[in-house]
């Protein structure tokens, strides 16, 4: 009896490892059949980018409206934090902190001199984005050097990195308004609108060039595959 109910155990243990080797299988060939190859290309490149983040460390020098100097330091932190493709959908996101500290320098009628000191301060962006890589101009997908939106408001920066405080992008443009972009500031969401055009950072020039080449071709793919 012993030897028998041996037997019939080692046969259920067989069973349950060759199912479980199945159901392995088959979400493996599912989770390829999800993705056209060029994706695949377009998911590794993503990957490797999210090692990276793009880094500014700046300063900031002007006149307030009561005509009191202001001066403010910091550092921007921005990349893409996650990146999910199922066939040719795409659901991004990318993070942006800002950890600064600063102060206000106030001057009495005596001329002496008080400085406000802000204390350290943080403030954190998410862009999340949705669009079809087949809804994408392949062609007018291209790379650029530019300032992050946090920078544009004014040009009296400052950066250690690059004398411009400039990023590198790739910029992706849709046919119409078909890419969704919803940013929530500091966890409150203050922008849910549809645009034509996004920008991603990316770690250098080099990068930027790399990403036109992949999201060209994932483009095309999903373009020829609809």
């Amino acid at each position: 009896m012993t030897s028998a109910k041996s037997n019939i155990v080692c046969f259920q243990l067989r069973r349950v490892a060759l199912v479980l080797v199945a159901m392995t299988c088959l979400c493996r060939a599912n989770l390829h059949a999800q993705v056209l190859p060029e994706g695949g290309v377009l998911l590794e490149f993503i990957a490797s980018e999210r090692q990276h983040f793009s880094v500014l460390t700046y300063a900031q020098s002007y006149l307030d409206d009561q005509h009191e100097r202001v001066s403010y330091g910091g550092t921007l932190y921005e990349g893409i934090h996650s990146f999910q493709l199922n066939e040719c959908e795409v659901v991004a996101q990318v993070a942006v902190q800002d950890r600064y500290s600063g102060a206000i320098e106030h001057r009495s009628g005596l001329g002496r001199v008080h400085y406000e000191r802000t204390g350290e301060l943080t403030d954190d962006t998410v862009y999340e984005y949705r669009f079809s890589l087949a809804e994408l101009n392949a062609g007018e997908i291209t790379d650029s050097r530019a300032r992050p939106v946090q920078f544009l408001s004014d040009t009296n920066f400052q950066c250690q990195e690059d004398r411009s405080c400039s990023l590198s992008w790739v910029r992706l443009r849709s046919r119409d308004a078909e890419i969704s972009e919803i940013r929530t500031v500091n966890g409150i969401q203050d922008i849910d609108t549809k645009v034509s055009s996004i920008v991603l950072p990316v770690a250098s020039a080099g990068s930027a060039a790399n990403a036109v080449k992949v999201f060209s071709s994932a483009a095309r793919a999903c373009a020829a595959a609809n």
